[in-house]
């Protein structure tokens, strides 16, 4: 994945239901900026109006970028090009842009995509008195020693595929 040198501007199509999506936006929004960006739910109306056939591109299932220049990333190339337009993360942006990287990131950003709803009923939209009670209700993994079995956790086994 290549990043230009100078972007002028992105738009971005998330899940504005998605307690995750709504969190990473917000952080998004508080980072200095090296170029403009956009966010847009893409059930609002605007989405359609801004981005005619946005619905055809399935924007429910994975976030979507789209550049001034009109190119379109989805998943974890469109995360890429959000943490590109923060100054500071800039640097982080080439690294995960790379072809090695770039592999991780969309297993990571599938896992996230797959579990976003479960995820953010959990940490990203409940009081903390919820979460405590939702974490404190989950079955403790079987461990010996010091390790834990790995097999039991899904996205693990989703990681290492």
């Amino acid at each position: 994945m290549k990043l230009p040198i100078h972007p002028k501007k992105i738009e971005v199509f998330y899940d504005g239901r998605c307690g995750m999506c709504c969190s990473f936006h917000e952080w998004i929004n508080q980072q200095k900026r090296a170029f403009e960006i956009h966010f847009i739910p893409y059930q609002a109306a605007q989405a359609e109006t801004v981005f005619p056939g946005i619905n055809t591109l399935d924007p429910a299932r994975e976030m979507i970028v789209r550049t001034n220049e009109g190119e379109i990333f989805r998943g974890a190339e469109a995360w890429v090009w959000c943490l590109y337009s923060c100054v500071n993360y800039r640097g982080l942006a080439h690294r995960l842009a790379r072809p090695a990287m770039l592999a991780v990131a969309i297993r990571v950003c599938r896992l996230l995509a797959a579990n976003r709803h479960g995820l953010s009923k959990i940490f990203f939209r409940r009081k903390d008195r919820e979460v405590r009670e939702t974490l404190h209700q989950m079955e403790p993994l079987e461990c010996e020693g010091d390790l834990c079995a790995a097999d039991q956790d899904e996205w693990r086994t989703e990681l290492m595929h």
